[in-house]
């Protein structure tokens, strides 16, 4: 189980079929980050409610960048304005805009710099 105050990012609760590349993929880290992160944790026998602690990186200027959870509904162009940003701004920070889905939880960066 992921200790909140000891984890410097977000805890993921890990759902039936998922894998440690597809966390690390939609969180947007390496494999070898999270495993770093959950020295506890079983991770080549995930099993659903096992607790990941997903490292956040911060941007080299430190407050640059926010994260945003997306939510149901959410579409990029709506994240972008609500966020007082643009859809190529997303996609420079954000490679998972690529793929024109966004699921729900999704963590994208916001740039605060720009």
């Amino acid at each position: 189980m992921a200790n909140q105050e000891n984890c410097r990012g977000s805890i993921y609760v890990v759902k039936e079929k998922d894998t440690l590349y597809r966390i690390a993929k939609m969180y947007g880290v390496q494999v070898k980050d999270i495993m770093r992160q959950n020295p506890y944790v079983d991770v080549y026998n995930l099993q659903p409610g096992d607790e990941l602690c997903i490292p956040a990186f911060t941007a080299v200027i430190s407050g640059a960048f926010v994260p945003y959870v997306v939510k149901k509904g959410d579409t990029v162009l709506g994240i972008a304005k609500s966020n007082k940003t643009t859809v190529e701004n997303l996609a420079k920070s954000n490679k998972k805009i690529r793929e024109l889905t966004l699921p729900v939880g999704t963590v994208l960066l916001i740039d605060k710099a720009k």
